[in-house]
């Protein structure tokens, strides 16, 4: 049976009795808890280098403080290298119980204000790694797995803005070349897009189904932030100020929501009309995204049964559920490993194709999982 690790000072603890680690796409930092209570009177034992949690908790109670580094993983993959942030120990006359929270290294990046400065660096992958550096987060690297990246606008004035945490500011910019940032296993800044990589295995719940994987599932849409039109407002930053192109402007339409509906929203920093467009179209389909969302739970960690990849975010599964009336490909946006004495699960967020790009879902991907409860303007 599959089982978390958590690895710290060098030494693996095993045998905690409630996990949880969470991943997704729309999250930069990766979160885990893990607890367990245990009844006193037992000792603990440590084998080739892994504590089994079956006796009293004083000794792991020592080991592990606040701010240690700790890595996280599922057998021998790694998932998450950060931080202790949250340590809670509780006792009574029989049992004692300790309870260890804490994120990736980026998770600093989400809770620190930025420094304020102007940057004149057009490449992203420079320009992040100027801004850790500033802010002393020299210990997070930045990877670039977009082959075409492009550079940020020649004349654009890059600065920070005061109430800038520095995750912000970072994803200010990351929407403008409509890439996404993530958080790898090893703590480190990963400049991506969204995932085309098929999972080997699938989801299945049919009616009368014997390759069934679902145990649970829910599907639920919600229009309160979508709009007929998102209009997208900035100054230029070219120097002719001809009035075509002082007031820059785009419009993208979200084509099944009624025309009363409209948002507009104007860009604190300069930025041309082509940037402007893609930005109205990444917002429609963002907000599809988070209106229209599947989430099942499946058993274990793996796509397959005890066997192959983890359910990993950002990558595409073959879905098909009977009951909620889904048959397609779709995007895992976020996964939930947990463990308690209960067994071991997978709970997946699954949204649309296309739903973190500029072009939307493809023609052929076998359709919105939402298209059944939304009637069409």
């Amino acid at each position: 049976m599959s089982d978390f690790y958590l690895e710290v000072n060098g030494l693996r603890y095993q045998g905690f009795t409630d996990v949880n680690v969470v991943k997704s796409i729309e999250n930069l930092a990766g979160q885990f808890t893990f607890s367990t209570t245990v009844k006193d009177g037992f000792t603990s034992a440590t084998e080739s280098g892994i504590a089994f949690l079956t006796g009293n908790l004083g000794t792991l109670q020592n080991d592990l403080k606040i701010q240690d580094e700790v890595k996280i993983y599922i057998d021998d993959t790694l998932l998450i290298s950060g931080f202790i942030e949250d340590l809670s120990i509780a006792y009574s006359a029989d049992s004692h119980s300790i309870s260890i929270a804490g994120r990736d290294k980026t998770g600093d990046l989400i809770d620190s204000s930025i420094i304020q400065k102007s940057y004149s660096q057009r490449g992203f992958v420079k320009l992040i790694e100027m801004v850790l550096k500033d802010n002393g987060h020299t210990s997070i690297s930045v990877i670039n797995d977009v082959a075409d990246l492009s550079n940020l606008e020649a004349n654009e004035i890059i600065k920070t803005e005061k109430g800038d945490s520095i995750a912000t500011f970072l994803d200010r910019y990351a929407k403008k070349l409509q890439v996404l940032l993530i958080t790898n296993e090893d703590g480190d800044l990963v400049i991506t897009r969204e995932g085309a990589d098929l999972a080997i295995g699938a989801l299945i719940s049919e009616i009368k189904g014997y390759n069934n994987n679902i145990l649970s599932a829910n599907i639920s849409v919600n229009t309160s932030e979508r709009f007929r039109y998102i209009e997208v407002y900035s100054q230029s930053s070219n120097d002719d100020y001809t009035a075509s192109s002082v007031n820059q402007s785009a419009i993208a339409i979200d084509s099944v929501i009624r025309d009363t509906r409209r948002k507009r929203v104007t860009m604190s920093t300069a930025t041309k009309a082509l940037s402007l467009n893609n930005l109205a179209k990444w917002s429609v389909n963002v907000r599809k995204a988070k209106g229209s969302r599947y989430n099942c739970k499946v058993q274990g960690f793996y796509t397959q049964r005890n066997q192959g990849a983890l359910w990993t975010p950002n990558t595409l599964v073959q879905l098909t559920d009977d009951r909620c009336q889904v048959n397609g490909q779709f995007l895992i946006q976020g996964v939930s490993y947990s463990k308690s004495l209960q067994g071991t699960f997978t709970e997946l967020s699954i949204v649309e194709r296309g739903a973190f790009t500029v072009e939307g879902a493809p023609i052929a991907d076998g359709g919105s999982f939402a298209k059944n409860l939304i009637r069409s303007a």
